[in-house]
């Protein structure tokens, strides 16, 4: 018994560093996702910015009455907001994915700590 406490207690150390490096990893994660939330308010502007630009040229056009897909400028517009979206895509969904795993220490976590240790 008075092993068990000794070793309980040279061991507690590695128990505190496991979890500090979870904690560690759970802020990393969230200013990640941080990041990710800016980025994703910026590309959803932008993608805002160019369908308005988009509706503009196509009122244009079509006052002129010239075909859309012969305009290149329309064409560059709708290629630069197909580019937006998949990044937009890309980012909630690696988001979602941080969201999803979150790695902020549990009771379970703090149980596998502990009996890897034993």
């Amino acid at each position: 018994m008075e092993r068990d406490f000794r070793y309980k207690i040279e061991h507690v150390g590695d128990y505190f560093a496991d979890l500090l490096e979870e904690v560690v990893q759970c802020a990393k994660s969230s200013a990640r996702g941080v990041v990710l939330t800016y980025d994703i308010k910026q590309l959803s502007r932008k993608k805002e910015t160019l369908l308005n630009n988009i509706g503009l040229r196509t009122t244009q056009l079509s006052k002129e009455n010239s075909a859309f897909t012969e305009d290149g400028i329309l064409s560059e517009l709708l290629r630069q907001l197909d580019g937006v979206e998949t990044k937009l895509k890309a980012l909630i969904q690696e988001r979602e994915g941080l969201i999803s795993s979150c790695c902020c220490p549990t009771v379970a976590a703090t149980t596998q700590s502990a009996e890897q240790h034993n």
